[in-house]
């Protein structure tokens, strides 16, 4: 499923005639950015109430600013855009009110398009009108690719001070087959098939702050800062607000695609299982006895691709929404919804879905919670509490909000 290798014309209703709608009559969907004025976009961060930062794949930081794109990127890195590969991941640092700290994730390389040297993440600062003062914080593996990239970046958990929270960093296998991807007899941990945690300089968590394998590591720098492994390829991470657990997504190889709440040590199962089983995988690797597989949250045995996940940071579209979490596709243009249960470690599902599997011939209305989108790469909560859609193929960014209300200051594109 190579989500971001795919053509703007692939689709057969192309995104500019599709109706982007939501289920729910209360609320509605407006494009706040000019149809393909954000071109194979992958990843959004706000910097201010109606200003947003948008990564482009083939390596331009773009600016929305009331709803207009600003004629000159605010960046603009050499990348490889082989396959999956790009910008793909940008965080802000969560003191960015006062550091203005911006990172990302891309596929490094020494000319636009030239050979790809790592898949890296660096920190650039924000000045006021373009990223500059490039920082190095980490280089992981791009040999074995061109696909699996994973690439999203994002800070936790968020109801930690800003200085207590880790950089999260989710990379696909890029084809290996290492211990990492439950290959006893592969490769030793190479930071790939994993969801790295670092400090925010980049340098890895110890003593009380240590990760799940630290102890287990022995010298190998990659155990020492794996949070979780076995992930086959992934493009969407985030923290629940509520509970501050790691939630993702991941792609199965043709079905089986997962969502996953992920504890510390967490073992995927790739690539000895993907999807629900309902005997216990065998042939699992661990590192020093620290290791533990689960079941996914929720699989779709339908052809599906996740994407973006988000937990709604706010009530703006109605208390009911509020902390739930939306997930975007690849493959059939919808926005999910799922309602966390009590616990919040997994999802109130009724019906064909009760057994946690979107199987073939399962009706899926009860957790859609919007259409007639493309790819979807991101999903955020907007600064006015509204949730905002990235889309890879429209190239624009929508806007999901109450149709009681208006928010000042935006051009929207109707």
């Amino acid at each position: 499923m190579k989500i971001l290798t795919i053509a703007l014309s692939v689709l057969a209703i192309s995104a500019s005639t599709m109706a982007q709608t939501v289920n729910d009559p209360a609320l509605t969907v407006e494009r706040v950015a000019p149809l393909n004025s954000l071109p194979k976009a992958t990843n959004m961060a706000f910097i201010g109430p109606n200003d947003i930062l948008v990564n482009t794949k083939d390596g331009a930081v773009r600016r929305v600013t009331n709803g207009f794109v600003a004629a000159q990127p605010v960046l603009t890195l050499p990348v490889n855009i082989s396959s999956e590969r790009g910008l793909l991941g940008m965080v802000l640092h969560p003191d960015f009110a006062t550091n203005k700290y911006v990172y990302l994730f891309h596929t490094t390389a020494a000319t636009q398009g030239g050979a790809a040297i790592a898949n890296r993440v660096s920190r650039f600062t924000w000045n006021g009108s373009t990223l500059d003062n490039e920082v190095i914080i980490k280089d992981l593996p791009v040999a074995g690719g061109p696909n699996h990239d994973g690439g999203i970046i994002l800070f936790g958990p968020p109801n930690l001070p800003a200085a207590e929270q880790k950089l999260f960093i989710v990379i696909g296998d890029l084809n290996r087959d290492n211990q990492t991807e439950n290959f006893s007899g592969g490769a030793a941990p190479d930071n790939t098939a994993v969801i790295v945690r670092l400090n925010a300089d980049g340098s890895i968590p110890s003593g009380a702050d240590k990760g799940p394998f630290f102890d287990a590591a022995g010298g190998n720098t990659s155990l020492q800062s794996m949070y979780a492994y076995g992930v086959r390829n992934s493009y969407g991470m985030d923290f629940d607000p509520v509970s501050n657990a790691l939630w993702d997504t991941e792609n199965g190889e043709q079905f089986n695609d997962e969502i996953n709440l992920v504890e510390p040590g967490f073992n995927s199962g790739w690539e000895k299982i993907m999807g629900f089983s309902s005997s216990a995988p065998t042939g699992l690797v661990q590192f020093g006895g620290v290791g533990t597989y689960s079941n996914p949250e929720f699989t779709y045995t339908v052809i599906t691709a996740p994407t973006a996940i988000h937990f709604l940071r706010s009530a703006a579209l109605g208390t009911q929404y509020e902390n739930d979490c939306f997930v975007g596709c690849y493959s059939n243009g919808k926005i999910y919804r799922f309602e966390p249960n009590t616990a919040r470690t997994g999802f109130e599902l009724a019906g064909d879905l009760a057994d946690t599997v979107l199987n073939f011939g399962d009706s899926d209305a009860p957790i859609v919670f919007g259409q007639g989108f493309s790819v979807v790469t991101d999903i955020r909560t907007g600064p006015d509490g509204y949730l905002y859609i990235l889309d890879f193929n429209a190239g624009t960014i929508y806007r999901v909000k109450s149709i009681l209300t208006s928010v000042a200051g935006w051009e929207l594109y109707k």
